[in-house]
């Protein structure tokens, strides 16, 4: 079977470049390179990748349903470490083998519930005072600055290490930590590996974390508060290493993609001055604008899946053991599906984004998502409506996710 999109004949006009998600034109703006795929069908092959890449709203639903193809990549990843790599990864890897998401069922089942109850939309409502008040706090520490100021640095990522701090019980003197431990795990969780410190980062983000929440677990095993991690600390479905491990990943997911998602919205309603006013003086449309800022440009640009069995999809024939990027940004703005795609329109209805993921791997954290966006866009753009960006933003460069780097702005 011919692989390569690329000047290969599918049955459609081929399209003339590589698809590389790495150059700094697809990370600066990545919707110009699936627009100019569109044309050419909703599953393309990529030889720099070596990875399938779905781009279709449809076909992204039918590749979340298909059990044709899995979540399942810790071992191939393991496989792959040996020498000063594996050492390094040790403390990573036992982590990562807790996050459900690379699990399939009834593995992924059982690691996911003991933290159903915890997330439910109810359950999360629960938070509002404290997600507020978090909010304020970075607010007022805001209006002192003069100057330009990094929305991302200053506000993006402490409110939901906040959040998700509180939500878990992590002591106060430990938020700072956490927030900063978040970005250097990303090193590991992203691939970073052409970073010169990569194994000195990835050891000390791996032992740290199992140290300082090993430490936190026996404490509420001992004298359990109202928090997750005491809840966790007294369960008996699963051992202190998948629990361990199953709270690096939502206290990972939990806030960096939160954080990419604020730093996003706030870059399209800079963008988009009659949007921003609508936000803040119009209550009713907020919670339609939370998931119209999910889906134009939410933090997942891709999940990655491996073909488990034949199976096609958009035309074309995925072959066991290929390798399959799950195109979120780029199905989020498919035309087939959504009106006039690019524009921001907070209003939109109906919105049926994948920027969550759909099925029994449906993103956990989603309520709190929600909720921390709901309260603290309003907020921000009502403390300071002349807000405007004093350069433009910075992206991390990286496949898998949409995430600013910075986002310099002038207050007033």
């Amino acid at each position: 079977m011919a692989r390569n999109a690329i000047g290969h004949d599918f049955g459609v006009t081929a399209v003339h470049r590589e698809i590389d998600l790495l150059t700094d034109e697809a990370i600066e703006n990545p919707h110009r390179l699936f627009h100019e795929l569109r044309p050419h069908g909703a599953v393309h092959w990529s030889d720099r990748h070596r990875a399938w890449l779905v781009i279709g709203h449809p076909e992204l639903d039918a590749a979340f349903r298909s059990t044709a193809l899995s979540t399942e990549r810790m071992a191939a990843f393991t496989a792959r470490l040996s020498g000063s790599r594996a050492e390094a990864l040790r403390d990573a890897v036992a982590l990562l083998d807790g996050w459900m998401l690379f699990h399939d069922d009834p593995e992924h089942a059982r690691l996911r519930a003991p933290f159903n109850r915890r997330f439910t939309p109810k359950t999360v409502a629960a938070l509002e005072a404290d997600v507020a008040a978090a909010c304020d706090r970075l607010l007022d520490d805001l209006d002192g600055v003069e100057g330009p100021v990094d929305l991302v640095e200053h506000f993006a990522h402490p409110l939901p290490a906040a959040v998700i701090g509180r939500l878990f019980g992590v002591p106060d003197d430990l938020r700072g930590w956490l927030r900063d431990w978040s970005a250097r795990f990303g090193v590991v969780v992203f691939g970073a590996t052409k970073r010169p410190d990569y194994e000195e980062v990835a050891r000390a983000a791996g032992a740290e974390f199992v140290e300082v929440l090993g430490d936190l677990l026996r404490a509420r095993r001992d004298d359990p508060h109202d928090d997750l991690v005491s809840a966790l600390a007294v369960s008996t479905e699963l051992t202190d290493t998948e629990v361990l491990g199953a709270c690096s990943l939502l206290l990972f997911a939990g806030h960096d993609t939160t954080a990419s998602v604020l730093s996003s919205a706030a870059i399209g309603l800079l963008d988009h001055p009659e949007q921003r006013q609508r936000l803040v003086e119009d209550p009713g449309v907020v919670d339609r604008a939370v998931e119209e800022f999910l889906r134009w440009e939410g933090a997942a640009k891709v999940m990655m899946r491996v073909v488990a069995e034949p199976t096609e999809l958009g035309g074309r024939e995925l072959a066991v053991g290929d390798a399959v990027f799950l195109g979120i940004l780029a199905a989020n703005r498919d035309p087939r599906v959504f009106d006039a795609p690019d524009e921001l329109r907070l209003d939109r209805a109906p919105n049926p984004h994948l920027a969550f993921g759909h099925g029994g791997h449906f993103c956990l954290g989603a309520p709190l998502a929600r909720l921390e966006l709901r309260l603290a866009l309003p907020r921000l753009f009502a403390r300071f409506p002349r807000m405007r960006l004093a350069a433009q933003p910075t992206w991390k460069p990286t496949i898998a996710d949409r995430s600013p780097s910075t986002v310099p702005v002038v207050l007033r």
